[in-house]
């Protein structure tokens, strides 16, 4: 099977002749050219051939000009239809052209974050109480942040990218950092998250459930084909707990906290309970996060080399 027959037979439930594999940096994009992001990408998939390219996004959606906190309720009015042409996405669309027109095999995933993360994630997490104490403001602004981001997912799409993979803090309860409770979350992160989500159709959806101590029940009537979760934090579940949540297609099974510090033994006594726990179908090997920039090339190449055979 070539990379893209593999990512949609693993995508669909249907038999492959190994897991597709993948895993993914920060290059601190935000600093760089669009041109120079997409380099970065390419380099560390010739690197590794991994199945699946995500394409990291850190060009982020951009706080109003002038605006600091959400203390003042003009902030979150501030917050207006905004062009593709802005720097923002202009950047990310180039960087994914280039990837795409170097790697044309390769299965890619574009990375985007649900609305209200584009919010409290890029102004300071610090104000999300601000944002829930001017509701009505708050969720005109999510609206509008909400309706750019379709626009540019359906420029992504038209693209050919094959999939969006969309972090998620709406999972994360009330006492842990970043959490919400659920009437917050069923009010300020779920509906435009499922709007961000229907405006991918088509696309191979990952829902990446972000954080720990997670309430999976809240993703019920989130609209994906792939579930990815740090399924190896304690406080989450596991890999056979979440393939007895759900039918869809799994994402996961790498420590993404230790893989920089593992014995080579140990990381394939990873990859082998990953599949224990899994199944080799329907599911792709990847980290339940962001692994450090720092992690070894030695480690990284024992991965892809030890998961390169059926």
């Amino acid at each position: 099977m070539n990379q893209r027959q593999r990512f949609h037979a693993a995508v669909k439930g249907q038999p492959v002749d190994r897991p597709p594999v993948t895993a993914w940096v920060h290059f601190l994009s935000d600093h760089l050219q669009g041109r120079q992001t997409a380099d970065l990408h390419i380099e560390f998939l010739r690197e590794y051939q991994w199945d699946v390219l995500k394409v990291m996004n850190d060009y982020r959606y951009p706080v109003p000009a002038g605006v600091q906190t959400l203390e003042d309720v003009s902030s979150l009015r501030a917050y207006q239809r905004i062009s593709l042409k802005d720097p923002s996405f202009v950047a990310q669309l180039e960087c994914l052209q280039r990837i795409q027109d170097a790697c044309p095999d390769t299965p890619l995933l574009e990375t985007g974050f649900e609305p209200y993360q584009q919010i409290v994630r890029n102004i300071g997490f610090s104000q999300v109480q601000n944002l829930y104490r001017h509701r009505g403001e708050a969720l005109a602004a999510l609206e509008v942040v909400t309706e750019v981001m379709s626009e540019y997912i359906a420029a992504v799409k038209a693209m050919g990218i094959e999939g969006m993979f969309l972090s998620i803090n709406g999972a994360i309860p009330a006492h842990v950092a970043r959490g919400a409770t659920e009437e917050q979350h069923e009010v300020f992160q779920k509906p435009f998250t499922v709007a961000v989500l229907q405006a991918a159709e088509g696309m191979a959806r990952v829902l990446h459930v972000h954080g720990s101590s997670l309430e999976m029940e809240r993703v019920q009537g989130y609209p994906f084909e792939v579930l990815s979760v740090s399924d190896r934090l304690p406080s989450n579940p596991n890999l056979s707990q979440l393939r007895a949540m759900s039918d869809k297609c799994l994402m996961g099974g790498i420590d993404e906290t230790k893989i920089q510090e593992r014995t080579l033994p140990e990381i394939a006594a990873e990859v082998e309970d990953s599949f224990a726990q899994a199944g080799r179908q329907n599911f792709i090997l990847a980290p339940g996060c962001t692994i450090p920039s720092f992690t070894s090339q030695r480690n990284l190449r024992y991965l892809r080399e030890y998961t390169s055979t059926p």
